[in-house]
């Protein structure tokens, strides 16, 4: 991560590397310019003489310009690449056409100072661009709360504790990818919003190891789909409400899959705040490269559990519990907690267009047992289960939330039905 938090200076010492190895190549091709022209003019009128220096000449024409190939594609530059196939087109040229040495200087250098222009301003423009694409906005308002936020860590029990630690985990392995991790876009999106001077330097048509490193376009991020819940919610239907929380009894047995539920919700709450999606925070007033958080990536996760053992069971396991619903519970929207009841899986920047319902007997029993520092609460009705998941302040969180390390900022509530009871879903 050392060169995405200090990428203005890597890009700096490339740049600074990359007019030395224009200015070498520039200055051999000075010399070979200059030493062709002295073979020429004292080599002998026999033909035998002749051809010998002109072998000599094209063979080490060509293996210099050849050489300097090899090496622009070694740094992976595409400007000393354009450089170096320019001053061969440049160096036929003045030999067909019989340049001093000193007009091919000239001409040369002119070329070489209007490429490394030309690139640095593309780079500008595309910084540019990506500035009215990813302007700064404010979360303040966004993230105000209308009730009250604790100012003391929660008391988790140690199922708790493990679960948040697991979850920390889980986002700290989020964040490190090369091209699709946080720091990368975060580094990108810093680039956007750099100096013209650093814009120029940092150009990606200059190349030099821009394969690794982060980049204007690492700033882009596809748009946020839109999911539909696993099974529409029935008009009118009473079954899913859990209203008789006396009846919503704890699993117990081996057939309760209580590792891959535990998966299933550490997972889907990764993916709904993935740590790519946060952009920069510079502070809450200025805040780019944000996207709202949502459940992007529903097809990753397993929506049947069966009765056999863990590691055997899958997605095509046809037996067993199949999700049905997915419902997003505010906690710090009002002063009430309610649910968001959607044909959607959750998306934070719908919530607007969603109708909220109050919690259901099941789910006020679960969030007194969360408040209590539990992180998952799993129950059963004759053919139901009925889940509900923490969703706490992890650690990486802090960017943007201010609120204690484990906060309950929400939660979950999962809807299964038994796949071969008779009141299965269809």
């Amino acid at each position: 991560m050392r060169d995405f938090h200090n990428w203005a200076e890597r890009y700096s010492e490339r740049f600074v590397l990359m007019l030395c190895f224009s200015v070498i190549v520039l200055a051999l091709s000075f010399g070979v310019q200059a030493w062709m022209r002295r073979r020429r003019n004292g080599s002998e009128v026999g033909g035998n003489r002749r051809f010998r220096d002109s072998a000599v000449l094209l063979g080490v024409w060509g293996g210099l310009y050849l050489l300097l190939l090899v090496v622009s594609v070694f740094t992976m530059s595409p400007f000393l690449m354009l450089e170096v196939l320019a001053l061969l087109v440049l160096s036929l040229v003045g030999g067909v056409r019989r340049w001093s040495t000193g007009r091919f200087s000239v001409v040369a250098t002119v070329i070489v100072m209007a490429m490394i222009l030309v690139a640095g301003v593309r780079g500008i423009n595309q910084a540019e661009d990506a500035r009215r694409r990813f302007p700064f906005t404010s979360l303040v308002e966004r993230l105000k709360p209308a009730a009250a936020i604790p100012t003391e860590p929660p008391l988790l029990t140690k199922s708790g504790e493990a679960a948040l630690e697991r979850s920390e985990l889980i986002f700290e392995n989020g964040m490190k990818g090369f091209t699709n991790g946080y720091h990368f876009r975060r580094a990108s999106l810093e680039m956007v919003h750099a100096s013209q001077v650093w814009n120029f330097v940092s150009s990606e048509g200059f190349g030099i190891g821009r394969m690794l490193a982060p980049t204007i376009k690492g700033a882009r991020l596809a748009e946020l789909r839109t999911w539909r819940q696993p099974v529409a919610l029935k008009t009118g239907d009473a079954g899913s409400t859990g209203d008789r929380p006396d009846l919503w009894l704890p699993l117990k047995g081996e057939n309760a899959p209580r590792k891959a539920l535990n998966k299933l919700h550490e997972n889907l709450s990764f993916d709904f705040a993935e740590p790519v999606s946060f952009g920069w925070v510079r502070d809450l007033e200025h805040v780019t490269g944000f996207r709202p958080h949502g459940v992007a990536h529903f097809d990753r996760h397993r929506v049947t559990f069966g009765n056999k053992a863990e590691d055997e069971m899958s997605v095509e396991h046809e037996a067993g519990w199949k999700l049905e619903r997915v419902e997003l519970v505010s906690l710090l929207r009002s002063a009430e907690p309610g649910v968001y009841v959607s044909k959607d899986l959750p998306r934070m920047d719908r919530l607007s267009e969603v109708q909220r319902r109050p919690l259901d007997g099941f789910e006020k029993v679960a969030l007194r047992e969360l408040r209590n520092g539990e992180p998952l609460v799993v129950r059963s009705q004759g053919g139901q289960v009925k889940m509900m998941g923490a969703v706490r302040a992890v650690k990486q969180c802090s960017l943007c939330h201010e609120v204690p390390r484990g906060t309950l900022l929400g939660a979950f509530s999962y809807g299964f039905r038994d796949q071969t009871s008779a009141s299965s879903s269809e």
